[in-house]
This record gives C-alpha cells, structure tokens and sequence, in this order.
C-alpha cells in the first residue's frame, strides 16, 4: 500500500473546515489520521508458518508419489525455510496483507484502543464545556470512529455519526483522504447545529486545528 502523503493544500483546507465548524458551532474538532493502528506483527508470522507448512506438506506429496524421489533433506529444509522468510517479508512488503488477513475483532480493538489514546493524548477531553470529538482515522484498515466528549454525548448518538464515517471512508477508498475529511467535517457542523452546539461569544479556540499525523 503506498505511503499517503498530505499535501499542504489538504491541510490547509482541513485546517480551514475545522476553523468554519468553530466558527458557527461551540464544538472543538479534532482531525486524526493514523497510517495503521498496529504493526499486527502475527500476521507475518502465521503467513510463515502456513508458507512453510505447505511447502513441507508438497514435498512429503511429491516424494511419496516418486514425483520427486531424490530430494534432500538439506535441499528439503533450504526450501522450507526459503519459504517462511518469504512468507514473514510480505506483509511488511504488502501491507495490505495484514488488513485482508487480520481478524476484525483484532483490528477493532486495535483502532479503539489506539483512538482512545488519541483522545486522551490530544486533550480532546480538555475543553471548559466537553464539547471536543475526535475524528480518528486509521488508513490501513479504512476505518474511521467518532468520539465524542460528555457534552456532545449528551445530544448527539453513536448513530449519528455514521454519514460523517462513510464521506470520510470514501475519500480513504479512492485515495482522496483530505477532500472526505473536510466533507466529514462539513457534515460534523451540520450536525452540531441540528442539535444547538450554536457558538456563544464567550467561546474561545481551546484546541489547534490543525490535522494530526501519525507515522
């Protein structure tokens, strides 16, 4: 999977749709894009494991049919292990492996646990009325969570934020990343409004607006 690079007009266009959503609402937005939620380094090793399991399971037939009667054990082991090496290297070659062959429980406990760290890490918890979310994405896994603090919860469902989910896993699918961003923004404010999150003049910009990356 290749690298996504923002470009810094991306980012200034997130900044700027974070800035309008506080503009008109009392709301603090928090972007977060995370290129994976976990090295989910037991894929590399169950691939290994079933490569050179296959590869033993193929010479043990070979050799019984006399298809292959000569093979050595050296030659046999060589192979083997040839195959692990290969097999452990090519979810780290083709990342994509490990979201096709990762469960998804596990990976669901990864990406919550890893945007619960968000929240906390980034203060979005940290605002006078608890009106912060954060918007936290996880590439590799295109999957993307809304959290929202005690104020926003006391309005706003779980549910509510399904629409702002699939414009912003839309922009991950066809590689627009920062333009389903800004739409699941846009769409965040509409929300805010809906349920009164109205800006009051004694509302100050108590979190950046900046988008986060995480490597």
């Amino acid at each position: 999977m290749k690298k996504y690079i923002f470009t810094d007009e991306e980012k200034h266009d997130v900044q700027q749709a974070v800035k309008a959503l506080e503009n008109e609402s009392c709301g603090e937005v928090v972007p977060f894009f995370a290129r994976r939620s976990d090295d989910y380094d037991e894929v590399s090793w169950r691939l290994a494991a079933i490569l050179g399991v296959s590869g033993l399971g193929i010479i043990a037939l070979l050799s019984y049919t006399w298809t292959l009667p000569n093979i050595a054990y050296l030659e046999s082991f060589v192979l083997i292990l040839g195959l692990m090496i290969l097999g452990y290297f090519l979810p780290v070659i083709f990342p994509i492996l490990k979201r096709i062959l990762v469960s998804e429980e596990r990976a669901m406990e990864m990406i919550t646990l890893r945007a619960n760290e968000a929240f906390i890490n980034e203060r979005v918890f940290d605002t006078k009325e608890r009106v912060g979310i954060l918007i936290y994405i996880s590439r590799l896994e295109h999957v993307v969570l809304v959290l929202g603090d005690e104020g926003i919860n006391e309005k706003v469902e779980s549910k509510d934020w399904e629409e702002v989910v699939k414009l912003i896993v839309y922009g991950l699918k066809h590689k627009q990343i920062g333009a389903g961003l800004v739409s699941g923004i846009n769409h965040c404010k509409d929300l805010l409004l809906q349920n009164g999150f109205v800006r009051k003049s004694t509302d100050t910009n108590e979190l950046s607006n900046d988008l986060r990356i995480k490597e």
